[in-house]
Parts: structure tokens; sequence; C-alpha cells
């Protein structure tokens, strides 16, 4: 069977899905281990699931291998002009500041019942005849006011579950990926590529 190959330049975010797709029994690499690293195109403002797509199509057509990529981001309802499809962007306009030093500063006057947060991960797949396939995970919580955790690093260290008295990163892997948008993505995803092996 030929392996999956993840269309991603970020390292982390390449270990991170790898884990989440190994979680639920579906190996893949990061592409760049077997192929020069090429320049994406750019994203668009307006739809996860178009960028994942591109990216996956992208890369595809160019090497001719079956690539799985991601398009993720965070949507605040407090922050309703920010975030979201250009979430990445919109937090590294201060470069001197990690993304959740800015994301904290901007709700640093933002009370609890204020602090409600979303994240969104969309995955597309194409596989060796083309055919893309994509499938959608998301998480609700709540930011927290400081960074908490170790098991995992970015978001997950501000992003608070109530039910579970936690952030993503107080929770080992084990029951931390299942409850992840990346990791819901990831399980939806396989499900339908095994649908379309049958």
């Amino acid at each position: 069977m030929t392996k999956w190959l993840i269309a991603s330049n970020n390292k982390y975010k390449t270990i991170d899905l790898q884990k989440d797709l190994e979680y639920f029994d579906l190996d893949a690499e990061q592409y760049t281990d077997f192929f020069e690293a090429v320049e994406f195109p750019d994203e668009s403002t307006n739809s996860y699931k178009d960028n994942a797509v591109k990216k996956a199509t992208f890369l595809s057509n160019k090497i001719l291998r079956p690539v799985i990529s991601d398009d993720s981001g965070i949507e605040i309802p407090a922050l309703p002009n920010d975030l979201g499809v250009t979430t990445k962007r919109d937090l590294h306009k201060d470069q001197t500041k990690s993304d959740n030093q800015t994301l904290l500063e901007l709700l640093k006057d933002m009370p609890d019942d204020k602090r409600q947060a979303k994240m969104i991960t969309y995955l597309a797949a194409v596989d060796l005849e083309g055919r893309v396939i994509t499938a959608k995970g998301e998480v609700n919580g709540l930011i927290a006011h400081e960074d908490v955790g170790d098991y995992s690093s970015g978001f997950d260290k501000i992003f608070y579950l109530p039910e579970l008295h936690k952030t993503l990163a107080q929770i080992p892997d084990e029951k931390r990926i299942p409850l992840t948008h990346r990791g819901r993505a990831a399980q939806n995803l396989i499900k339908l590529i095994k649908h379309e092996a049958e």
C-alpha cells in the first residue's frame, strides 16, 4: 500500500497530524522526507476546506503520490473580525510574541463568560486516482488566562475544556487526540478513505 504524505512545510503541524492519523490507524509521512520542499499557493481568506483542498491537489499533482493536507483555525465570538481562516496570519503580525501571547493580550479584559472559542480543522486527501476526500473536525471550549499544560503545545495550552476542568495540553495524547479538532477530523477522514477503498 502506498504511504500517504502530509502536504505541509510546518514540521510541528506535520508531527501533530501524524500522531492524529496514527491514533486512528493510518500511517503518513512528511512529504519532504522524500521530495524537495515546494512553495504552496497562497491561501484564501474565507474557506478552510478550499485551502486544504488546494494544498493537497497542488502537491499531489507535483509528486504523483497520495497526499493529505490540513487547514485549521480558531474562532472566538468576542473577536468577530479576527482569526478564523486567517488565524495564523492575524496572530503572526507581531513577530516578537507567540500566537498564544498575542491571543491572550487580545482577550486580557474579557470575562470568563465571553471567552468561548472553537477550533476547527478541515483535512483534504487526494488519492492515487485523483479523488478528493474532505473531512471536518471541531472542538468547543474557553480560552484560559495563561498557558497551562505540557502534553502538547500551541493553542492546546490555552484551550480549556470546562467539562474536564483542564486545557487540552493537560491531557495525555491517548485521551487528548480524540477530543481535538484535528483528531476528530482525522477520524472522520479515515472513515471516508476506508469507505472509498471498499
